[in-house]
């Protein structure tokens, strides 16, 4: 039986591969045939919008999986496995006698082994054979058609690999508690509750008897596929998606909302308190429901720790997710470098987007290397977002002539000392937590810190990036009170090694730091004594740069800081006003119409707008945005109550922008701000 031999696809066409899988038995040679068909989706919703009534029809019969050009097809989501010791399958000609042989993994061949129907063919996509994966250009073409092929499959079936004793028990308590959730009570669907007397409310009753259940859940959420990063666009644009263990079948909807309820539902956060479940906590946030909307950089974030085998994928894995501005700019082109294609996806961030990511590609760089180029693979954990430069939009301008980033930035100051450093693999919490507090000594308690509070305050919340549970409005977050005693104390039992790893997350990969002014932060590793720390307008973290000795304003990116008491704009328009001690301003990160926002509070009064800003430009107004009723209001408050989401309103050009029009360096320049123009190669 010779090798099978890709026709090449009609581009003009817009063709595509499907297989039929032919019927058989369990263990009968695994026989395809391969066919080509013609998919001209509507490559975007806004074409669709704007498009014929023949169009629109069109749209919806290939939604439907009606369409006579595009047959009913199912798509398969899956792990590639090794590549060692293959398998082969037989694809018969169609329409012809005779056959051929394509060499495939171990790990597909099995899902299609358990896929395949004894009575019936049934039709799927499958990217190891219906993309010619030797062909560069084809391989570019078909990667940029992904997201249609999986929106408009009917079905995306999930291989999570073969069943056993332990994902049998995981998969019996996710059909029955799936079935005792309900949505709760004005949350559109984001938390669920249980059904009173239902069999999962007894559970409840008796952790002690679910909590070994959870823990063979916490094990099929181990499993390889939720490592991948293709699964997250195949799972998040699939119409229904199915989960295949073995014989055994899944919802994957009802899998995240039985994880959802362990994380956020009252009753079900008990669980996720009193055992660690890592896994399944990781899974949850995967399968999350995301925006069409969501920025391309919050994208790359979640996944950087998600495996592919071509770094590339990094950007060309999400296409499907983001907007049709940005697959505008962003065409996938598998000849280019690693190198080419992060910059052009950063490139493509500036010209579209509010906020620039300036993480850099997080590593020590050598001459002659660029320095803002972003490297989407890293370990470090994110930092939480904060707004140093207000509700502002960037500035950041690229140079072509020299491939540098030229910007308006504040400086706020200049480390002085760099106290410790802690790896990314640590050997283990406790020698984390043994060296957080070799470091809390004497000289920190009781000392004021420059910007308010004390030094122990300012030390343990640059240890959590400012995640503190009076701070942010975070299910993991603990109360500054807590953190204190962790670090104070002198245990090391599990339940406190439990919460460093969870609250102290930050610290791995970066170093604290001491500025010549004496304020405390958190930095890269790679951060050096004589690194300058700078805010600038649209970036939601402090940079912390390195200048370039003989080319002055000249710096490299190293990389995000946080600097304890100046990141809600403090370095911009100073302490938020205190007039008598009765009359004190806070703020707090909250949930506003499904957005973190920062809320201002004084007394009673509870608002979205920063006390230290005076008035409007002339031409712009204040309204709140109702996501009930789809409207925006003059007023920020429902009548219920709930806060309605503030944006600013330009008279002349009718434009609603979340970036505020007194947050602009010119504008801020007339306050006496002292900004510099900057370049960052």
């Amino acid at each position: 039986m010779g090798r099978y031999t890709y026709k090449p696809l009609n581009a003009a066409k817009a063709e595509i591969r499907l297989l039929s899988l032919l019927p058989g038995g369990f263990s009968d040679d695994i026989k395809i045939e391969i066919f080509h068909v013609e998919s001209k989706y509507p490559e975007e919703e806004e074409s669709h919008k704007k498009g014929s009534s023949k169009l629109k029809r069109w749209f919806k019969l290939l939604q439907a999986g009606e369409s006579s050009r595009t047959p009913s097809y199912e798509a398969v989501s899956y792990v590639w496995g090794s590549e060692a010791d293959p398998s082969f399958i037989s694809i018969r000609n169609r329409g012809r006698l005779g056959s051929s042989s394509l060499q495939v993994t171990q790990n597909l061949e099995e899902a299609m082994r358990y896929l395949r129907k004894e009575d019936a063919a049934r039709i799927l996509w499958i990217d190891a054979i219906c993309i010619n994966q030797q062909d560069l250009v084809e391989r570019s073409v078909q990667v940029g058609r992904m997201g249609n092929i999986f929106r408009n499959a009917k079905q995306v079936d999930v291989w999570l690999g073969p069943e056993s004793a332990s994902s049998d028990v995981a998969v019996n308590l996710v059909h029955a508690m799936a079935a005792d959730l309900v949505t709760a009570v004005n949350t559109h669907g984001r938390a669920f509750t249980v059904l009173p007397d239902s069999e999962t409310d007894k559970l409840l009753a008796s952790l002690e008897a679910l909590h070994p259940r959870i823990k063979h859940l916490e094990e099929l959420c181990r499993r390889q596929w939720f490592t991948r990063l293709w699964i997250y666009q195949e799972y998040h644009l699939s119409a229904a998606a199915v989960a295949y263990i073995g014989r055994r079948t899944l919802d994957m909807r009802d899998l995240y909302k039985v994880l959802r309820f362990i994380y956020a539902g009252q009753r079900g956060k008990l669980v996720a308190q009193q055992i660690s479940l890592t896994a399944c906590l990781r899974v949850a946030n995967i399968l999350k429901p995301i925006r069409r909307a969501t920025p391309p950089a919050l994208l790359t974030t979640t996944l950087k720790r998600s495996l592919c085998t071509d770094e590339r994928d990094r950007v060309y894995a999400i296409l499907g997710l983001i907007s049709s501005e940005y697959r505008a700019e962003i065409v996938p082109d598998y000849t280019k470098s690693l190198q080419e294609v992060n910059k052009e996806f950063f490139k493509c961030m500036l010209k579209l987007q509010n906020t620039a990511p300036m993480t850099g590609s997080l590593e020590e760089h050598e001459c002659g290397q660029t320095s803002w180029v972003p490297k989407l693979s890293h370990t470090l954990s994110t930092l939480d977002l904060y707004r140093p430069s207000g509700k502002s939009k960037h500035e950041v301008l690229y140079e072509r002539a020299d491939e540098s980033l030229r910007l308006p930035a504040k400086a706020i100051g200049t480390v002085a000392a760099i106290w410790f450093k802690i790896p990314w693999k640590s050997s283990t919490v406790r020698s984390e937590l043994e060296t957080f507090r070799a470091h809390a000594d004497s000289n920190l308690l009781g000392n004021a810190y420059p910007l308010g509070g004390d030094m122990f305050d300012a030390y343990v919340c640059s240890l959590v990036g400012g995640r503190y549970l009076e701070n942010r409005e975070y299910a993991v977050c603990l109360p500054l009170q807590e953190l204190r005693n962790i670090i104070q104390g002198g245990d090391y039992s599990t339940d406190t090694l439990n919460k460093t790893q969870i609250a102290f997350v930050h610290p791995r990969g970066r170093a604290i730091f001491s500025t010549t002014d004496g304020l405390i932060g958190l930095c890269p590793s790679w951060g050096k004594i004589g690194d300058q720390i700078f805010v600038t307008p649209g970036v939601e973290t402090a940079i912390l740069l390195s200048r370039i000795e003989g080319q002055p304003k000249h710096y490299r990116l190293k990389g995000e800081c946080y600097v304890h008491g100046l990141m809600n704009s403090e370095a911009l328009l100073g302490a938020l006003p205190a007039v008598a001690e009765e009359d004190l301003w806070s703020y707090r990160w909250e949930k506003v119409a499904g957005d973190s926002q920062i809320i201002f509070r004084n007394g009673e009064l509870v608002t979205q707008n920063d006390p230290r800003l005076g008035p409007l430009p002339e031409d712009w107004n204040k309204k709140y945005w109702s996501e009930e009723m789809r409207r925006h209001y003059d007023e920020e408050f429902e009548t219920d109550g709930t806060m309605r989401r503030l944006y600013f309103h330009n008279r002349s050009t009718n434009e609603f922008s979340k970036v505020d029009p007194r947050m602009t360096s010119k504008a801020l320049k007339r306050r006496g701000v002292a900004f510099e123009d900057i370049i960052i190669i």
